[in-house]
C-alpha cells in the first residue's frame, strides 16, 4: 500500500510540474500586432512610404500604347513671389472649382475623341479604372471636374469597404501622413486634399482606345 502511494504521489506531482511549466509559456496573439506600414510606427510607415512613392515615380506606362499628347494644367496666381511667372503648374483636385475660372486654356478642346478610358493609380493599391463621355472631345475644364469626381468615389468607397479606418488628421501623432488605409483601393500616404492634377498623358491603345495616364502631385 505504501508503494502504491508513493507512486500515486508522484504522478500528482510530475503532473503539477508539467502544468507549471505550461503556464509560463506566453501565446503569441497574431489579432494585436499591427500593419506593417502603420502609422503607429513612424520609422516604418516613412519607410513604407517613401517605397510607395519611389515605385510610383518609377511606374511603366508604356504599355498604355503611343503616347500622342501632354497636357499640362496652370493655374493663374497674384502670388509671384512663390511663383514667379504668376502660374502654378497643377490644379486642386480636392476643390477644382475654385480653379477653372483661373486656368489657363480652360475650355479648349484638348482632346478630340469623344470617350476615354481614365487610369487612377496614386495613392492606392489598386488602380482604378473609368470611361469618361464629351460630345464635343475633351477640354481641361472637363477633365479636370471628371478626374476630381472619380477621386471623391474613390476616397468614399475606401472609407466604406475599410477596416482600418482613416486615422483624422488632427489625431496624427506620429506622421501628418494619412494612414494606409484596406478598403477596395488601399489609399495610402495621403488625403485628397493633398492631391492635385500636374498633367493628363493621352496614349491610344492598339490604333483605337484613347487612354489617359495622370501625373498626379501632392
Amino acid at each position: 500500500m505504501k508503494a502504491n502511494s508513493k507512486a500515486l504521489f508522484s504522478l500528482i506531482f510530475l503532473g503539477l510540474c508539467i502544468s507549471l511549466l505550461g503556464c509560463g509559456e506566453s501565446k503569441k496573439d497574431d489579432s494585436k500586432q499591427a500593419p506593417v506600414d502603420s502609422a503607429d510606427s513612424l520609422t516604418d510607415y516613412s519607410t513604407a512610404l517613401r517605397a510607395k512613392e519611389t515605385a510610383y515615380s518609377k511606374r511603366q506606362t508604356n504599355g498604355y500604347g503611343e503616347l500622342l499628347n501632354n497636357i499640362s494644367f496652370e493655374v493663374r496666381t497674384d502670388d509671384k513671389k512663390e511663383f514667379a511667372n504668376g502660374l502654378i503648374p497643377w490644379a486642386s483636385i480636392e476643390n477644382p472649382e475654385s480653379e477653372i475660372s483661373k486656368l489657363v486654356d480652360a475650355n479648349k478642346i484638348v482632346i478630340p475623341e469623344k470617350k476615354v478610358t481614365i487610369v487612377i493609380d496614386y495613392p492606392l493599391a489598386k488602380e482604378f479604372r473609368f470611361d469618361a463621355e464629351s460630345k464635343i472631345g475633351f477640354t481641361r475644364a472637363q477633365l479636370l471636374r471628371d478626374i476630381s469626381r472619380a477621386y471623391y468615389k474613390i476616397y468614399e468607397e475606401e472609407e466604406r469597404t475599410a477596416t482600418t479606418k482613416t486615422i483624422p488628421a488632427e489625431k496624427r501623432t506620429t506622421t501628418y501622413n494619412r494612414n494606409h488605409t484596406n478598403g477596395t483601393y488601399g489609399i495610402w500616404g495621403h488625403d485628397i486634399a493633398d492631391l492635385v492634377l500636374a498633367e493628363v498623358l493621352v496614349y491610344k491603345e492598339s490604333g483605337v482606345k484613347i487612354i489617359l495616364s495622370l501625373n498626379i502631385e501632392s
